[in-house]
């Protein structure tokens, strides 16, 4: 592709586009004409979130000059939030407009309208992003017509421990958009659930369970398998299916390997402290390199069991 295109794609001068791609970490040269395909196509996917990062990073150096020249650190404004709000409540609450607030929503994949809710968590994350800092409403303010979480917490450490029964462990399937998240689903369920999908891409959390029996006692068990969206657009969706899961699986495409969004999966996985399979899918396609996937893991600090690590890997074919 030629320069003078990418920079016509991303609405930029060739001059600054120049200026950016190094920053990007694609140094080309500023006599450069042509740029590689394959590093147009990446700089044209990371540009959204470079340009989010460059506007953090200006408004960052913007508040520290800003705190030096007053001599004392500037201070984060507290809002409190209840369990339940509208993005327009929010967008009051902050003082900001509400077309901003829906705006940041859209840069974390979340789409919604003004009068739509959000729950505490989102919006606390939202607040973060926008630079504030958030205190909880207290139980008896909410009138959402939920349950109070202190609520919940104090039913659940009032129930009897004897009478409680076993539930079905919830595992989240996640990865890089077509590495077969869902097919491989569809064959643990025997169901075509992808064709279903726009273009086959998971837009939405699908929460199904499969029988399986214990091969050592043939007692039947139930697991509950949540499928998670791959696209990067999908980034909140992702962190929560992974915050309710007891287990995740982690699928990689023998053919492909790690891309941003199995990198992504991986620091969601950590930090809900999950426990950690790897199925490496797709062995029979053309080009699938199993060592190669095991030497990228390896290369983040997922050392696979055969290589003398924790790593459970499964090279599989969902088909």
């Amino acid at each position: 592709m030629n320069v003078t295109e990418l920079a016509r794609k991303l609405k930029i001068t060739t001059t600054q586009l120049y200026d950016h791609l190094p920053k990007m970490g694609y140094d080309i040269g500023r006599r450069a004409i042509k740029i590689d395909n394959a590093v147009a196509m990446k700089v044209l996917k990371q540009w959204s979130a470079y340009q989010i990062a460059l506007k953090k990073q200006a408004e960052d150096a913007e508040r520290t000059a800003e705190s030096e020249e007053t001599g004392k650190p500037q201070e984060k404004e507290i809002i409190r939030l209840p369990l339940v709000i509208t993005v327009r409540e929010f967008a009051e609450k902050t003082n900001l407009p509400v077309t901003k607030v829906v705006q940041t929503l859209m840069n974390n994949g979340i789409l919604t309208a003004m009068n739509e809710k959000i729950d505490y968590e989102t919006a606390a994350i939202l607040a973060e992003d926008l630079g504030f800092k958030v205190e909880k409403e207290s139980a008896d303010m909410d009138t959402s017509g939920l349950f109070a979480q202190d609520i919940i917490e104090k039913a659940i450490q009032e129930e009897d421990s004897e009478k409680l029964l076993p539930r079905p462990p919830i595992v989240v399937v996640m990865g890089h958009v077509d590495h077969g998240k869902t097919s491989l689903l569809d064959s643990i369920r025997k169901a075509n659930v992808i064709a279903g999908e726009s273009g086959g891409i998971t837009q939405h959390i699908g929460a199904y369970q499969a029988k399986k029996i214990l091969q050592k006692t043939g007692e039947e068990r139930i697991l509950t398998f949540i499928d998670t969206p791959g696209h990067e657009a999908f980034t909140t969706m992702r962190s929560r299916g992974a915050k309710v899961a007891d287990i995740a699986i982690l699928v990689v495409a023998a053919d492909d390997g790690m891309r941003p969004q199995t990198e992504e999966a991986i620091k969601i996985i950590k930090a809900a402290n999950l426990p950690l399979v790897v199925a490496i899918n797709k062995i029979d396609k053309p080009g699938a390199n199993i060592e190669k996937v095991k030497r990228e893991l390896s290369d983040i600090g997922l050392l696979p069991e055969d290589w003398g690590g924790s790593t459970t890997c499964v090279p599989i074919s969902a088909k």
